[in-house]
């Protein structure tokens, strides 16, 4: 069991902590970006990086690196004239990368979830998805995007299933149906190399640009609804550090006051123990006069 002194250190230092992510809050306006974030996230291998890489037009040239490893250790960005595209770790390369992903949610306006074509969400993307609906509070079902992705490799009755089965489950889980658009950046990439405009149009790339440019009005308005949602996050560990900080400084009076009872007995004793010297001393004296 942890002794008094240690868990006053500890709360301390986690404390201090809070107030330093309280500063980081309060200037972080400052440091924003004027044009609209968009971040994509996904599983590793979803097609995130290939995706971006055709959204800024690095169709030979790859900017985002695109493997069937774990290749985005980190969040890579890329600016355009318009936005500012940030690339996330795959969610569920390992638990650094996972805390990376999330690391990069306070920072999105826009949201690109990439979704690979082969059946419905997996639970870590559910949850995923749960935590960004929260950050972004009342604008969560416009500014998040699924992107299903690889869509080349099947049918369009297989899309549009899969697509109505994510759907339904996003209606479950997070409580509506965001927009949902099937990209093929294989055939986006063949149209752009072989400037075919109908292969760039049936890629769905184009619709995917036309939202960007719709959403990127509210950027600011999504920025500021995610500072609050922070601050209150913040305010309610700060309240529970206040609760935990009393409770300690309680223990700490309680502590005292004991010890202050202990000081009392000592010094009771110790009068105790001079009155008794005296008169032994006193009576000592006597006898002496006596032998004498």
């Amino acid at each position: 069991m942890e002794n008094l002194d240690s868990k006053s250190a500890k709360l301390i230092k986690s404390t201090t902590l809070l107030f330093d992510q309280g500063n980081a809050l309060l200037t972080h306006s400052k440091k924003d970006s004027t044009k609209p974030v968009v971040v994509a996230w996904g599983l590793m291998n979803a097609g995130k990086s290939y995706l971006l890489n055709m959204l800024t037009q690095h169709i030979e040239d790859e900017y985002f690196k695109t493997n069937d490893f774990r290749e985005t250790a980190k969040v890579k960005k890329f600016e355009t004239e318009d936005f500012v595209f940030l690339d996330t770790p795959g969610l569920d390369a390992c638990e650094k990368d996972n805390l990376t992903a999330v690391d990069g949610v306070g920072k999105a306006d826009i949201v690109l979830f990439v979704h690979q074509l082969q059946g419905e969400l997996e639970a870590i993307e559910i949850d995923f998805l749960q935590g960004l609906v929260k950050s972004f509070g009342e604008y969560a079902s416009d500014n998040i995007i699924i992107i299903l992705s690889k869509v080349d490799k099947e049918s369009d009755d297989k899309v549009e299933a899969i697509k109505q089965k994510v759907l339904d489950q996003c209606e479950i889980y997070i409580g509506f149906e965001p927009s949902c658009i099937a990209v093929s950046n294989t055939v986006y990439k063949k149209g752009a190399e072989k400037k075919i405009q109908g292969l760039m149009k049936n890629s769905n790339m184009d619709t995917l640009h036309t939202t960007l440019h719709k959403l990127s009005e509210s950027a600011y308005d999504v920025r500021t609804e995610h500072r609050v949602q922070k601050k209150q996050q913040l305010i309610k560990e700060l309240k529970l550090e206040q609760k935990k900080l009393e409770n300690i400084l309680m223990q700490y009076k309680e502590k005292t006051s004991e010890f202050n009872e202990d000081v009392k007995s000592f010094n009771a004793v110790i009068d105790k123990l001079k009155n008794f010297m005296t008169n032994i001393s006193k009576e000592h004296y006597d006898l002496e006069l006596q032998r004498d």
